[in-house]
């Protein structure tokens, strides 16, 4: 009985152990399969949806500098401005800050502003619904977004999807426009709210290049600190956002209509 037992040991030890080594590669197998299926259902081509994926899966690694040299204060200009603006906004954050340099991510920023902008266009979108959901999302996200030394400007995961996935729903005069809607409204909001708006704030920049953060020793600068948005590419809140937005918004549109399927719908006709 034991010679058994330690005969079947060797094959489900070996099953266990190709499952934890094929684990990862399942991950990623599952994240491509849905990101694809996202963006197949606003109206994109099966083969279209999977190169845009893997693009985005290539960019996240490309990162293009919005400036030349480095900041390490706000001017004296914007924080008048601010001031004026905010009157109650804290400005008590030191005045100088470790060395930054401000980027933006080609897969985690630039195209999913650009497959936005395309949905807008091949869709047909209303553009009003579309602005309107992104403010929405921008607003809430931008109360909401934490910057954090070290790690960059942080928001709970399920936020932004499920602001994006309900503007669509409730804004779509259309209920098959809803996960184009919920893309446009996930990805450009959370641009707007947690990245953009967060690093115009003034205060936001220090916190997050503290003058402890890296510091220069025997007379050398200290190396600068890259602030991409979108850095994190696939994985980055602003691809994730407009995918997961869809694929929330896309559930409870098949859930009200069960019978075919949406997609050649939700890219023909004018959501106005």
């Amino acid at each position: 009985m034991q010679k058994l037992f330690e005969w079947l040991l060797i094959p489900i030890s070996l099953a266990i152990l190709l499952l934890i080594l094929a684990a990862p590669l399942i991950v990623v197998y599952l994240f491509f399969r849905l990101s694809a299926e996202a963006f197949y259902q606003v109206g994109f081509r099966y083969w279209h949806a999977l190169l845009m994926v893997f693009g985005s899966f290539l960019g996240s690694s490309v990162n293009f500098p919005l400036h030349s040299g480095t900041i390490t204060e706000y001017p004296p200009i914007f924080l008048g401005a601010a001031s004026i603006l905010s009157p109650a906004l804290d400005l008590s954050f030191p005045a100088t800050f470790h060395p930054v340099v401000l980027a933006v991510n080609l897969g985690g920023c630039l195209i999913p502003i650009l497959v936005s902008l395309t949905i807008l266009v091949r869709c047909q979108v209303s553009a009003r619904r579309a602005i309107l959901g992104t403010l929405i999302v921008a607003a809430i996200t931008y109360r909401m977004a934490m910057p954090v030394a070290g790690e960059g400007i942080l928001l709970p995961v399920y936020v932004a999807p499920t602001l994006a996935a309900i503007s669509g729903l409730v804004l779509a005069r259309r209920l098959q426009a809803a996960p184009a809607l919920a893309y446009i409204s996930g990805t450009m909001g959370t641009l707007l709210g947690a990245d953009i708006f967060n690093l115009l704030t003034p205060g936001v920049l220090a916190a997050l290049a503290p003058p402890m953060v890296g510091p220069g020793s025997m007379g050398i600068a200290p190396r600068p600190l890259v602030l991409s948005i979108g850095g994190a590419g696939v994985f980055d809140g602003i691809f994730l956002t407009g995918i997961i937005a869809v694929l929330l918004a896309a559930f409870v549109v098949h859930f009200f209509h069960r019978s075919g399927t949406i997609i050649s719908k939700s890219c023909t006709g004018q959501d106005r």
